[in-house]
């Protein structure tokens, strides 16, 4: 399940949530050493404590275009699609900004359109 959305989840603006992210930089993340060493099998609880070892944003870096961390997590969290209470306290976090970041880009590319509602 490394690569795959959650069965469980929803589609997000009428796509699988995965699609949000190029397809390039996709392949990308999911050919990086961080993905394969540390988003594989991870659930939501985990995400939260690798968020909290974040130490700096960014997309993509170096002569061959290797993926951050931020940018690793970001694609696991639309994979697994966390339960919006933990969305929240993402956001909510004032100790960790890099945490809050996560959650607020997450939340930025998965809030619905104006008319509906997220909560």
């Amino acid at each position: 399940m490394a690569n795959r959305t959650d069965p469980d989840a929803s589609t997000i603006h009428g796509t699988n949530p995965q699609y949000l992210i190029e397809k390039i930089i996709r392949a990308k993340i999911q050919d990086s050493r961080y993905w394969k060493e540390h988003c594989f099998g991870l659930s939501a609880e985990g995400i939260v404590e690798r968020a909290m070892e974040l130490d700096h944003i960014g997309g993509l870096f170096g002569g061959n275009q290797q993926p951050t961390p931020f940018l690793c997590l970001l694609l696991k969290m639309l994979q697994i699609q966390p339960e919006k209470d933990i969305v929240v306290e993402f956001i909510k976090n004032s100790e960790y900004k890099y945490v809050r970041a996560l959650g607020a880009l997450y939340f930025r590319m998965v809030a619905p359109g104006a008319g509906d509602s997220f909560f």
